[in-house]
């Protein structure tokens, strides 16, 4: 609702006015009535009304001057004169004065409702017109301040230049610093940006803030006096807090002049490459920053790719997460860059990965590549993603090395004959369903039984062989169930390796 304040020394007159339209339905309120020109001065200055509707004679001060002395102050108040007669002199001075209309009393409901219906229009106009300049104003405030700070606008600001810029802006603080905001926004969402700026630029605090776009990031030109000091850590712990989406913020060193604020800004967007180790959710500020420790050394990188082999290599999933854990602690606190923490970490995991192939060509054949794993170590986008992309790939190796080492491999096949033996088992049909070269397994089974393949299913049959004969059955009835069609053959096997025929074998007292 735009305010209406209704001033004549005439009480029935301003009682009247007040309740002779709905004000309501125009988009009016009245806000107040004064009783003269002095009254309505204060009341003016207090209320701020839109519109006032002012009797053009009245004691002291008159209409004229009332609006004469409200324009001086530089105020954009409509204004509609109320008069018992009608004054040409009066007229032309009002026009003067930019006034809206000129009403004679007693006033016309039907004249007064299209005079207001015509300031209405008007005041959405102007305040249209407003927004659009504010709009405009800001825009070019905001492309100013982030030439400046990010340098695209060279030395052509001069201290001269930039006082009363700074005065129309509200940024004639005594000392700056710089925040550039990395968003973590999904690839589709490229308009995210702007539109997180443009709101942050509505909710900051202007006092100690101003919000400007230094793609990729965001930037927050931070008030540094003693008072926003206090103040800028809260804003920025704020956004993390309300922001759905997560948030990295570097803050640069503070600075005592605006020319200089592109040193501020360099130091923050510096602290953005240790955002790939520190994580979202943070905030880094130059003065904090304190000596970096030297970065990894090659020797010290092979320490760790030994750790790791020596951890896969006898299966214990666990160290080896540690180790890569360990290396992470090393990159977080030595602050490293993403690209160097990257590289290191796809060195080291290369160099284990390789040396475990190289110690089990058994199990890890020309056909397990690690090549995937390392080539994904570049894709991560943190390093608690890396952490955990490695650690996956190092459970599903040591996994598969437990799966897939002989030992296991040779333990099934033994499982698998216990089983089957009853059936016409080969090595070649075996070996087809381990998926393996049957002459390979044939000799990977010597190896690790002392057996050949057709002794150990031999004597795996006669042992059960044994037992049901133990239980009664006949020596035609005992060959055929252990998986001999010949009863000749079982009899010349069951010899061979028992020393007595299975007959002889019955009739020994149980």
């Amino acid at each position: 609702m735009y305010k209406v304040l209704i001033v004549d020394d005439e009480p029935s007159i301003r009682e009247g006015m007040t309740t002779l339209i709905e004000w309501e339905s125009f988009g009016f309120e009245v806000c107040g009535t004064a009783a003269n020109g002095r009254e309505a001065l204060a009341k003016a200055d207090e209320l701020q009304p839109d519109l006032m509707l002012v009797d053009i004679r009245m004691p002291g001060i008159n209409g004229l001057e009332l609006i004469e002395r409200i324009r001086e102050k530089g105020s954009d108040c409509h204004f509609l004169i109320l008069s018992g007669y009608s004054d040409f002199d009066y007229a032309k001075k009002a026009i003067g004065f930019r006034v809206d209309g000129y009403l004679l009393k007693p006033v016309d409901e039907k004249e007064l409702c299209e005079s207001l219906a015509r300031i209405r229009d008007r005041l959405i106009e102007e305040k249209e017109q407003k927004r659009q300049q504010e709009s405009e104003l800001a825009w070019r405030g905001e492309q100013l301040i982030a030439s400046v700070v990010t340098g695209t606008a060279g030395d052509s600001l001069s201290e001269d230049l930039w006082g009363p810029i700074s005065q129309r802006l509200d940024l004639d603080w005594s000392s700056y610093r710089v925040a550039v905001v990395e968003v973590d926004l999904s690839e589709e969402d490229e308009s995210g940006v702007g539109l997180l700026k443009s709101k942050w630029s509505r909710e900051l605090d202007r006092e100690q803030s101003f919000a400007f776009l230094a793609e990729p990031y965001i930037g927050i030109l931070l008030r540094a006096d003693e008072k926003g000091e206090a103040q800028w850590h809260e804003a920025l712990r704020a956004l993390l807090n309300n922001e759905k989406v997560p948030l990295y913020i570097s803050v640069g060193s503070k600075v005592d002049s605006f020319l200089d604020v592109r040193h501020s800004y360099e130091q923050a967007v510096e602290g953005m490459r240790q955002r790939f180790v520190l994580g979202m959710g943070v905030i880094v500020q130059a003065d904090d920053a304190g000596e970096k420790r030297s970065a990894i050394e090659p020797g010290e990188l092979d320490d760790y790719a030994d750790q790791l082999f020596l951890a896969m290599d006898i299966g214990n999933k666990d160290s080896a997460v540690r180790t890569i854990e360990a290396l992470a602690e090393r990159m977080t606190a030595a602050r490293l860059d993403e690209e160097t923490v990257k590289s290191s970490f796809a060195q080291m995991a290369s160099v284990a990965f390789n040396k475990l192939a190289a110690a089990n060509p058994k199990t890890f054949t020309s056909a397990h590549s690690f090549g995937p794993v390392i080539s994904d170590v570049i894709r991560q986008r943190s390093l608690q993603s890396l952490i955990s992309h490695l650690s996956q790939a190092i459970e599903g190796t040591v996994r598969y090395s437990t799966e897939h080492s002989p030992e296991t491999i040779i333990k099934q096949v033994e499982d698998f004959i216990r089983r089957h033996s009853s059936e016409n088992l080969k090595l070649e049909t075996i070996a087809e369903l381990f998926n393996y070269n049957s002459s390979y397994l044939g000799k990977l089974f010597k190896t690790h039984t002392g057996e050949y393949f057709n002794t150990y299913l031999d004597k795996v049959r006669i042992e059960k062989a044994k037992e049901l004969l133990a239980q009664g059955l006949k020596v035609h009835q005992a060959a055929e169930r252990v998986g001999y069609a010949s009863v000749d053959y079982f009899h010349t096997k069951f010899k061979k390796y028992e020393g007595v025929s299975p007959s002889a074998f019955k009739g020994r007292p149980s």
